[in-house]
């Protein structure tokens, strides 16, 4: 029954009123944990799996408040008070979310702005804004979504100003990879694409595409280096192109060929006429159904080892120890994996995995590991990004001399689940290496 209500009104937790017990609050995945875990019965009561005290803060209390109590006490939710009366729940990311706004250095300006190069002022803001939060221990995924929010921002006022009124609703901007993804903290080089419909003028596809990129560029995206970027014919096109596209990449082996289908795989719609988008995905899932082109799209998630020793020794020389490679990669990339083979529409890795677990195809408890063990990489990795600052793009590696003893710890910890995720793909995908 509570699961019927958090899905009929669109939330992840309800207030459980116990008489016995008190107040608490339940959410999606303590009744998760309660039936593949506990093994609890549908029709059990949900009273004893509410989380208790409740956290309250009062409806008039400033909002950072409930960011620093969040952070503090290490919970996700809290309730809102009026007085004696409970009026609603809070959570981190509707915090976040409101805290960015707040600032007024942001959303206002990219709203209001009638210039690319406004536009990019308020760009420039946004590292700004992820460094305190960071510092305040908003939890990655959190942090995530407020990032992949405010781009998503960013790039839709620049499609705005950059394509033709009357053009706008005859293409759909795409993004790809870690944007795409919704796992994008500071800006790597853009990954974007361009479905157009059929109406869309050829002969001015190509300047809207170099009008475009350069844009994106002005505001922080520098360019990508394998040329996945709307400037480039081969990443614009109808979707009947598109579907050609698709198809030569799948009868194309190779490395190339198995990496574009991957980074399109997490294409995300951020402007335009987000229907173009839909072909598009079908023909992916269409191409990618059969389970000799699943083991083909798999294989590189076991084509970089995990940098531990048998002894337990994080590897790394004087350069450092390349999480991208060693960690991130194959987690995202076997997760992307799997909910293709298991018809699982998320883009979000976290939330692969939990569609993962929901399904069965992942335990629980090691579904729970990997999503910790990609938190704990992305978060190493960004601390490493923001002490180090300065321009350029964002490394990957990390030194683990520098790093404190609890976070050594954790990262050896995430390092053998990241090797134990590449056997379990083995053994699904009968991959060798």
């Amino acid at each position: 029954d509570v699961t019927r209500k958090l899905r009929e009104r669109s939330v992840d937790c309800l207030v459980v009123d116990d008489p016995d017990n008190g107040p608490g609050i339940v959410t999606r995945t303590d009744l998760l944990e309660a039936l593949a875990l506990a093994f609890q019965r549908p029709d059990a009561q949900v009273g004893p799996l509410a989380n208790r005290p409740l956290l309250a803060i009062d409806a008039g209390a400033p909002l950072f408040q409930a960011l620093v109590l969040m952070t503090e006490r290490h919970v996700e939710r809290v309730v809102v008070r009026r007085g004696d009366q409970l009026i609603g729940t809070l959570g981190m990311a509707e915090v976040l979310a409101n805290y960015a706004a707040s600032s007024h250095l942001i959303v206002l300006e990219i709203n209001r702005a009638s210039t690319v190069q406004q536009v990019a002022d308020a760009a420039r803001r946004l590292p700004e804004l992820i460094g305190p939060l960071f510092e305040q221990g908003a939890k990655m995924r959190f942090l995530a979504d407020l990032v992949t929010a405010l781009n998503g921002r960013i790039l839709r006022r620049l499609y705005e100003l950059i394509v033709p009124k009357d053009l706008q609703r005859l293409a759909c901007l795409l993004v790809l990879g870690s944007e795409g993804r919704g796992e994008q903290f500071l800006r790597t080089d853009q990954d974007n694409a361009l479905v157009l419909s059929g109406e869309f003028p050829p002969d001015q596809s190509q300047s809207v595409g170099e009008a475009l990129s350069a844009a994106i560029e002005a505001c922080g995206w520098p360019p990508c280096t394998g040329g996945v970027m709307v400037r480039n014919a081969q990443w614009r096109g109808t979707a009947e192109e598109w579907s050609e596209r698709v198809t030569h990449w799948l009868d194309e082996p190779g490395g190339e060929a198995v990496m574009n289908l991957a980074i399109l795989v997490d294409a995300r719609a951020v402007a335009g006429d987000r229907r173009l988008h839909e072909p598009v995905l079908a023909s992916l899932k269409k191409g990618l159904g059969q389970e000799i082109a699943l083991r083909q799209l798999a294989a590189p998630a076991l084509q970089f080892h995990t940098p531990l020793s048998w002894f337990g020794r994080i590897k790394g020389g004087e350069e450092g120890t390349d999480l991208k490679k060693g960690a991130i990669f194959p987690l995202v990339h076997g997760l992307r994996s799997l909910a293709l083979a298991n018809g699982i529409d998320e883009r979000n890795s976290f939330r692969r995995a939990e569609a993962l677990i929901e399904l069965g195809q992942l335990t629980p408890a090691f579904g729970r590991d990997v999503q910790q063990s990609l938190s704990v990489c992305l978060r190493l990795r960004l601390a490493e990004q923001l002490s180090v600052g300065g321009g350029g793009l964002p490394d990957n590696r990390v030194h683990v001399g520098k790093l404190r003893r609890l976070d050594r710890e954790l990262l050896r910890d995430a390092l053998r689940v990241v090797g134990e995720f590449q056997d379990h793909l083995r053994q699904r995908f009968r991959l060798e290496g």
